[in-house]
């Protein structure tokens, strides 16, 4: 939806916008106006992704000031040229955002009765394989022996956008500061001493100013801005963070996300620490007088959680998530990312250093089955089509290897680093480099009635690191058999009726920090912070727990057979009558 000038005009007597609903990204730089009213940057977000010598940035702006034309200040490596700088769709840098955000997840337990062995919904095959299941689905049937591989029919398109921003930088003879007042906008003194002073440390900056007509909302106040991309033949180590307190209005949120091919990567001139994993919540909490579901405020409980953190260590990272990008995580909140993505998001610039004949490998030589399938395809057509039919077969095959090729170079260690500061929180521009070594955790499924899980982050050969916590709904039917096996943990009954999502955290900046009382919803003890948690019965609702809507009493207002409250009530009755029928035969004796 684009901006009208008409509704332009009509909310530019609002002070401020809010971008509530939206995914809390930001940008490494400040806003300029026409006059110095106050523009605020709630969070900070860089998407570095990197392949030999080059990087590739994507940075996306939240903002929150007054309704009316503004530009963007941004600061990029000093090589960077206009050529370089394009405007890419902002729900590629929502899909790593959400991919690598710390998720709920249920777990429930098997009918004790039911052989079936517990499986989880990411025990599945994700990655594109010719033939098999995966999240693509199988392949498809052009005919009675014709199929057409999946990596075919995966879009390679990059999808860059065009007309929200103007780029600007300035004339060989002139300075950014002239620039800038050239085109109108108004730079305080804080903010001309910051240009001068990143310009000496081999940034330069870029002027993108917003067209407003092209501003994409959300409702009727809210808007959000499209990524700005840029690219270097140097790797980005050095990231220009503290520009964004110039727009600060308090604490802020900063995230780095970063895709390298082979290597997780953490900060290099501040302490990191492993996020807490694996721990158990509540299901429900109250909040204004009626229980709200918990997992529908991950992002108060992570907001309130990392709080209690930052007290003991106010400049310390969270490494968050460190996973390959083939997979998704355990459990996944959505699809891997696709190649189209991974193009967009950088990996076009990489194939442009790739040499033909790796783009464009050569088949290998068909297996005698291979050739016997070719051969049985030839002989259904008429002999004046076998040789069109037979240049299509083989131009298939190339292309399919030159599709492989391509997954094959775009496989990447995806790593998110967090943190939230001010001033005294950031004392200098942040520093990435890789970290050696493979690293897991939060992942593995719990055993037994105590729910047994590690919650220890481990060195590894693999990339299987997440920021998770966990939720388990026991079996409340009837044991109808003679030997039971309890506490089995698996995925969601077929009977369950609430929404089958992964809920992940989600604009974290603007979310209520004081909603969650972390003490009194953690069940898993965190010694390290200082929370203990003392037992209290669940507030699960059994099988029917997680339906739409927040409170009691919501949902289909259905039963199932066997479960909760109602499977209760049921063998009271049943009990009664029993006893009434028994009395019965009594009397008539």
């Amino acid at each position: 939806m684009r901006l009208s000038r008409s509704k332009f005009s009509a909310l530019a007597s609002a002070t401020l916008f809010s971008l509530v609903t939206l995914p809390a990204f930001g940008f490494p730089g400040f806003f300029v106006g026409k006059t110095e009213a106050k523009r605020v940057l709630h969070t900070s977000t860089y998407v570095v992704m990197n392949r030999g010598d080059q990087s590739v940035v994507s940075v996306v702006a939240d903002y929150q000031g007054p309704f009316e034309p503004f530009a963007v200040i941004m600061a990029v490596p000093a090589e960077v040229t206009l050529d370089r700088i394009t405007t890419i769709r902002r729900e590629f840098v929502d899909r790593v955002d959400q991919m690598s955000a710390p998720r709920y997840h249920e777990f429930w337990e098997l009918d004790p009765c039911d052989p079936v062995k517990p499986t989880q919904e990411w025990e599945r095959d994700l990655r594109v394989q010719t033939g098999g299941d995966n999240f693509l689905g199988g392949a498809m049937d052009m005919g009675p022996t014709r199929k057409v591989p999946k990596e075919l029919l995966l879009s390679v398109k990059t999808e860059q956008k065009s007309g929200e921003y103007t780029f600007f930088m300035p004339a060989e003879a002139q300075s950014f500061e002239d620039l800038v007042k050239e085109r109108g906008w108004a730079l305080t003194a804080p903010m001309q001493q910051a240009i001068g002073a990143y310009t000496g440390q081999g940034f330069r900056f870029v002027l993108a100013e917003v067209d407003p007509n092209r501003v994409e909302l959300v409702g009727s106040e809210k808007g959000q801005l499209s990524p700005i991309r840029y690219w270097t033949d140097h790797r980005v180590t050095k990231l220009p963070t503290k520009l964004s307190r110039l727009a600060a209005d308090g604490h802020q949120e900063l995230f780095v996300l970063v895709l390298d091919p082979e290597h997780r990567y953490q900060t290099t001139n501040y302490e990191i620490a492993n996020a807490p994993t694996n721990v158990e919540v509540d299901y429900q909490y109250p909040y204004n007088g009626k229980d709200v579901y918990l997992k529908e405020r991950m992002a108060e409980l992570v907001a309130g959680l990392h709080d209690v953190w930052l007290t003991k260590h106010p400049k310390t990272f969270w490494l968050e998530y460190a996973w390959k990008s083939v997979d998704c995580g355990q459990p996944c909140p959505n699809d891997p990312l696709l190649i189209n993505e991974l193009l967009t998001l950088g990996g076009d610039v990489f194939e442009t250093k790739v040499a033909d004949e790796d783009k464009n490998p050569k088949p290998p030589k068909r297996t005698e089955e291979e050739e016997q399938k070719v051969k049985i395809e030839l002989e259904g057509l008429v002999p004046a089509d076998r040789p069109k039919r037979k240049k299509l077969i083989e131009q298939e095959r190339k292309d399919l290897f030159t599709r492989k090729a391509l997954l094959a170079r775009h496989e990447y260690v995806i790593t998110r680093l967090h943190h939230r500061y001010a001033d005294e929180g950031m004392p200098n521009d942040v520093e990435i480099g890789a970290a050696q070594g493979g690293i897991e955790g939060g992942i593995w499924i719990p055993k037994g009635p105590t729910r047994e899980v590690s919650r220890e982050a481990k060195p590894a050969e693999d990339f299987r690191f997440q920021t998770r916590f966990l939720n388990f709904h026991e079996w409340k039917g009837m044991q109808a058999c003679e030997t039971p096996e309890r506490y089995r943990w698996s995925k969601p009954p077929r009977t369950y009726r609430g929404l089958r999502k992964i809920w992940v955290v989600e604009d974290l900046a603007r979310k209520n920090r004081k909603e969650v009382t972390v003490a009194e919803v953690i069940r898993s003890p965190i010694p390290e912070l200082g929370l203990v948690r003392k037992e209290r019965p669940n507030l699960d609702a059994g099988l029917d727990a997680g339906t739409e809507g927040s409170g009691k009493g919501k949902g289909c207002g259905c039963a199932v057979a066997g479960t909760g409250s109602n499977s209760r009530a049921m063998a009271i009755l049943g009990a009664a009558l029993g006893l009434l029928v028994a009395r019965r035969r009594r009397v008539k004796k």
